[in-house]
């Protein structure tokens, strides 16, 4: 504003607009630069990193040889970015010989030289290595990859150039423990003294020391797996946690119980001295998955390779299932009618298939064997395992599941019980959705005491007063989306398309809710950001806001059966409360059990029974005897006997988190 034709801000303007997603926004602002100095070289390097995200490689690589011409091949950026492109674009050959160039090119004199050279061979050892564990040759990729550390390795170290060194380090590490090389332990060593003086170093500085526990997270997964590697599970195992609420600061702000993280001992407290309850708890480090299977009668480990360098048949690695699973649930999510009907859509249609495979990729037919007469899992994700729905795996157990995102948030849950009150604030679908309208009013029905906020006061005013005022159970019906960029701005959608943030969400203290339910799309899904590890969403703010348990959606859901779903749950927790026993975790089971096994005939029966049970709200009623005999009209068609929600679509998208026992 102060003067239009500064380059740099439009330059740096671009940089931040790329980092958080919107890229067309971001190549305005670079070609603006461009336009202000057409020889400004860090716009055209910043203008290709940007196409490059794209996917738009030929383009991203002509922007990176404009801004080698400019400075006659000096920018090593530029030589590192293009050669990332080449890479992307599945040109590995050329990508290796970009760097090779760029080194070639790199004049001793320059300033730069040693930090240049250094990041040119990093990237040669990145790409060696993500091209090994593609190929059958990985043997050969994965030396070539460490050769091309230790030479990154070499120009860094004296003197000494800290972070890039130890960019380089995580990667080395990553590599040796892949080839099983002695000379692990001794990298690992030597790179976590320098990350703890690192941090030392910037104790004035505290955002600096966050940034760096966060960029180099891999030091501490790999230490993880060399303490398993050891057979020292329980100090793994306490390690693991530990960088698990460091990285839940955020989430655990609110908490009367501080404490940094458990010991071994108090991790079997949360098991509260049962037989019949057990925590399977992940780790993802940059080379290996590591489940931990904690009874009170025993410990257990199992340890895999993320990539499985020795496949078999239409076996698949961890590493590529995840990657496939995402782009293919991307996919869906931009599906319209027009393209293509969402029930036909290959990640619909592929699913019970490959969750199947996802349970053969994570053992779970071992770790079963090890659950004899457990009723109650306890199950603890790591890093992307949160967007999965791994209860799923074990349904044919009939386990009751509950998530939690570090031991930690549970024990700091232990002590709270539910009001007898069970007092409900409920929030209409501010658009209109047939089933909503008569889920809000039938979830009503079991709540003496209920606060609604009608559709037409939904707004983020009147919903943000609403928290303000006790309550214990919190549910909300209608739209939400989560935000992959910046997890932190996923957002419930209110009156006027309003968006209630999760960042807004985690500052209200919402300590009353016994129990946050979230009946909209994508609740559950959660993203990494900034300085935090993992588990940001808006189920995760509801928790870090004070709430007890929250139930949530891991994938855009279906209008009817999530309907279907949370009305039978608020009659399961009704019986439950009457019966002085609240327990979210088994009522949820119980609901989706049912939900899976209903029969058309049953529902059309179901419907009128709440037809029933809702007559004071003529609306909700009339609407559930219309689709009781809109089924009698269908079933002739249809099959009376046919469950119509038996696909795990619609069921096993929902999960609870929070306290673990009743």
């Amino acid at each position: 504003e102060i003067d239009p034709k500064f380059h740099f801000a439009w330059n740096n303007l671009g940089n931040t607009l790329n980092d958080l997603g919107r890229y067309t926004e971001a190549i305005a602002a670079l070609e603006k630069a461009l336009e202000i100095d057409p020889k400004f070289h860090f716009a055209w390097n910043n203008l290709g990193n940007t196409l490059n995200d794209l996917g738009r490689y030929t383009e991203s690589i002509a922007a990176f040889d404009k801004a080698l011409e400019i400075t006659g091949d000096q920018l090593w950026e530029a030589w590192a970015n293009r050669g990332s492109a080449f890479f992307n674009s599945g040109r590995y050959s050329e990508a290796i010989q970009n760097w090779n160039e760029g080194l070639e090119k790199s004049q001793p004199s320059n300033r730069d030289y040693r930090l240049a050279c250094g990041n040119l061979h990093k990237e040669k050892g990145k790409a060696h290595y993500e091209h090994g564990k593609q190929t059958f040759t990985y043997f050969e990729s994965f030396h070539k990859a460490k050769s091309s550390y230790e030479q990154a390795r070499e120009f860094l170290r004296s003197p000494l150039i800290p972070e890039t060194y130890l960019e380089v380090m995580q990667g080395l590490i990553t590599v040796c423990r892949s080839l099983g090389d002695a000379k692990t332990s001794e990298y690992l060593n030597e790179a976590t003294i320098l990350l703890e003086q690192l941090i030392l170093d910037n104790e004035t500085h505290p955002e600096i020391q966050l940034r760096l526990q966060r960029k180099f997270a891999g030091l501490y997964q790999l230490e993880v797996d060399i303490l398993v590697d050891s057979g020292d599970k329980v100090n793994a195992l306490e390690k693991a946690e530990s960088r698990k609420n460091f990285c839940l600061q955020w989430m655990r702000a609110a908490s009367q119980n501080r404490t940094e993280s458990p010991t071994y001992p108090q991790i079997r407290d949360l098991l509260a001295n049962t037989t019949e309850t057990a925590i399977i708890y992940w780790h993802l480090s940059p080379v290996s998955l590591t489940a931990f299977i904690i009874t009170l009668e025993k410990f257990e480990v199992i340890s895999t390779p993320l990539c499985d360098l020795f496949p078999k048949d239409n076996s698949q690695s961890l590493e590529k299932w995840l990657k496939n699973w995402k782009t293919s649930y991307q996919n869906y999510g931009k599906t319209t009618n027009k393209q293509q009907s969402k029930e036909s859509h290959p990640w619909r249609e592929s699913m019970t298939a490959q969750l199947q495979q996802l349970a053969d990729i994570l053992k779970i037919p071992e770790i079963c064997t090890h659950l004899t007469n457990i009723q109650h899992l306890i199950l603890i994700p790591h890093r992307d395992l949160h967007l999965l729905p791994l209860h799923f795996l074990f349904s044919d157990n009939l386990f009751t599941i509950t998530y939690l995102p570090s031991i930690q948030v549970g024990i700091d849950r232990l002590d709270r019980q539910p009001s007898p009150s069970m007092s409900l604030l409920l929030v209409e679908s501010p658009d209109p959705l047939l089933f909503a309208e008569i889920e809000a009013p039938a979830i009503a029905n079991f709540h003496l005491n209920c606060n609604t906020i009608s559709s037409s006061q939904a707004t983020t005013g009147n919903l943000k007063e609403a928290l303000q005022q006790a309550a214990d159970i919190f549910h909300f019906t209608g739209h939400a989306y989560h935000n992959t960029k910046q997890p932190s701005q996923s957002a419930l959608i209110l009156k006027n398309q309003q968006p209630l943030t999760s960042e807004e969400i985690a500052k209200f203290d919402l300590k009353s809710y016994y129990l946050v339910c979230l009946s909209a799309c994508e609740t559950g899904i959660t993203g990494k950001e900034e300085l935090i590890d993992e588990f940001v969403g808006l189920a995760s703010s509801f928790l870090a806001a004070g709430a007890v348990y929250a139930l949530s959606t891991l994938w855009i859901v279906d209008e009817i059966s999530s309907a279907l779903m949370m009305i039978r749950f608020y009659q399961i927790l009704n019986e439950q409360r009457c019966q002085n026993k609240l327990h979210p975790a088994l009522a949820l089971k119980e609901a989706q059990k049912w939900l899976r096994t209903i029969t058309y005939s049953e529902l059309s029966k179901w419907y009128l029974e709440l037809s029933e049970v809702t007559k004071h709200n003529s609306r909700c009623s009339q609407d559930l005897r219309d689709q009781a005999d809109r089924i009698g009209r269908r079933d002739a068609k249809m099959g009376s006997d046919k469950p119509p929600y038996a696909d795990l679509y619609h069921w096993a998208g929902f999960t609870i988190t929070g306290k673990v026992n009743p």
